[in-house]
């Protein structure tokens, strides 16, 4: 069993110095962090804004200005930029979790691949990720975080607190997959397989190593909670943007103070863009060193039952 001494020293530490040392990895990472950080929480957002001014019949002029330009001013550009965004998004992120993933290992075992290498062979194979990334993105905590948002729209408040009882529920559910799986996107990249094959073989490594994996899925939900710092900043430039259009009655002051706010509000996107980027990949390092680690009990174990059959055959 390993030590705590032994879980910093071949996980952590390991993974860290790829954050600290590697500065391509976080640049060429920046783009899918761009990516994540704007969709989910514009998505969040826009769920906590509806909930606040519909459904509990909050009328602040500042939100409603937000809500009235989802809903009418430029509807349909927006929603023709969010369906391409979606697309781009859903196809581009599998791609970039598959080149992570192999260059983490090809520097690991002291190999080298180009970018475009490993760009390239992730664009090729790419598609169990994507299946793996459609069919289990919601047991996220943020997709169910919106899910429950949008649900109190058709249920209201005399039902809430069946819905809190369902989304529980929900929430319990999706911890149980998320640690039952953590390692099954490693093993459609390293061991070049298929779903079900991976996350079998997953939750076999996560039952072999459950009290690590756990340690590791609650280090997970602790740097996971600067999905709040994102929502407030969200939350809080176009409240500006709303309140300078309501409060400026010049038209010179009320674009001088839309283009400090733009230019500000652009740099806290890319920030937290960088952000995102560094912390996906301090995560997914985290998890592939755990995961070469502790695959090997998994093919101990498996080659002791392979054993095993054998004598039971030759026995029989």
């Amino acid at each position: 069993m390993s030590t705590h001494n032994d879980f910093k020293e071949h996980i952590v530490y390991p993974a860290w110095e790829v954050i600290r040392s590697d500065s391509k990895v976080k640049k060429f990472y920046f783009l899918p962090g761009l990516l994540s950080i704007i969709l989910l929480t514009t998505l969040l957002v826009y769920q906590s804004i509806y909930t606040y001014v519909v459904i509990f019949w909050k009328k602040e002029k500042a939100l409603e200005i937000i809500l009235e330009f989802f809903h009418s001013w430029y509807f349909l550009e927006i929603i023709v930029s969010a369906i391409i965004f979606m697309i781009i998004y859903t196809f581009l992120i599998p791609i970039f979790e598959w080149w992570l993933i192999k260059y983490l290992d090809e520097k690991h075992n002291w190999r080298y691949i180009s970018t475009i290498d490993a760009l390239w062979l992730g664009l090729v194979r790419f598609l169990p990720l994507f299946e793996y990334n459609n069919a289990f993105s919601e047991f996220k905590y943020i997709s169910l975080l919106n899910a429950y948002l949008f649900l109190i729209r058709f249920v209201w408040l005399e039902y809430i607190v069946f819905l809190n009882y369902v989304v529980l529920w929900a929430f319990l559910i999706s911890t149980l997959i998320n640690v039952l799986f953590a390692y099954a996107k490693y093993e459609m990249v390293l061991k070049n397989k298929w779903v079900f094959q991976s996350i079998w073989v997953s939750a076999k490594i996560s039952i072999l190593n459950l009290k690590n994996t756990l340690k590791l899925y609650v280090l997970m939900f602790i740097i996971n909670i600067r999905v709040l710092l994102n929502f407030l900043i969200f939350l809080f430039f176009p409240i500006l943007f709303a309140v300078a259009i309501s409060y400026f009655t010049t038209k010179l002051f009320l674009t001088i103070a839309i283009i400090l706010i733009s230019i500000l509000f652009i740099f806290f996107i890319f920030f937290l863009g960088y952000l995102t980027a560094v912390l996906d990949v301090f995560k997914t390092s985290i998890w592939y060193f755990a995961y070469i680690n502790w695959r090997k009990r998994f093919e101990e174990d498996d080659h002791d039952h392979g054993h095993d059959d054998k004598a039971d055959s030759h026995h029989h």
